[in-house]
């Protein structure tokens, strides 16, 4: 989140105090462990956001997500399916020795690069990235991957409205980054899951839009 180090300190501690349930994830997974989400095979998301997860996911359920990670095998134990888009083949590599180290078969993982260093918007609408989400039936559509200075993101999230299913949800991620994005959007509900989060030094927060 921003702010200097002593507010976001503070911010640790007043969230650990409101919801001391979050303190074992956060000890176990959090900064001093000096592991990553491949790490523990969790999501970068809030805390607040994966315990309502945890509830909400089903095997019946399809999952897209803008970039791979953590997320990855904590969806492909939980859904139907999972197909991830990523621009970074070792990472891919990566990914997918933690798939198979968990014998997990229901995860598909797209190639489709892009130079993210360099982004010219009018392109990137254009990209294969971009449009990499199958023409499918998604439950859950994860707006998330590198994090980038340009609205990367909200245009990533604008195309999987029209993806998503009635019924369905999507995740954006850091949603701290795109405070306007509450306001352009065409999903029934929104909700802000605020809270720590795995592999995280501070509060973070993890919005889902429901369709």
């Amino acid at each position: 989140m921003n702010g200097n180090t002593v507010s976001r300190v503070a911010s640790v501690f007043a969230n650990l105090a409101a919801h001391p349930g979050y303190i074992p994830g956060y000890l176990k997974s959090g900064p001093l462990s000096k592991q990553k989400p491949l790490d523990v095979e969790l999501p970068w998301f809030s805390w607040a956001a994966i315990r309502f997860l945890d509830s909400h996911l089903n095997k019946s359920m399809h999952v897209f997500e803008y970039g791979s990670g953590g997320s990855t095998i904590y969806f492909a134990k939980r859904v139907a399916s999972i197909t991830s888009t990523e621009e970074n083949p070792d990472w891919i590599a990566m990914v997918s020795e933690r798939l198979k180290a968990n014998g997990l078969t229901n995860a598909t993982i797209q190639h489709r690069p892009y130079n993210f260093s360099d982004v010219q918007l009018d392109e990137f609408k254009q990209s294969d990235y971009l449009h990499s989400i199958p023409d499918a039936s998604l439950d859950v559509i994860v707006v998330d991957g590198t994090q980038w200075d340009v609205p990367v993101r909200p245009t990533c999230f604008a195309h999987a409205e029209t993806k998503i299913k009635p019924g369905g949800i999507i995740i954006f991620d850091d949603s701290w980054w795109h405070p306007d994005l509450p306001a352009r959007h065409n999903a029934k509900s929104h909700r802000i899951f605020r809270s720590v989060g795995p592999c995280r030094a501070g509060v973070t927060s993890t919005d889902i839009y429901f369709y």
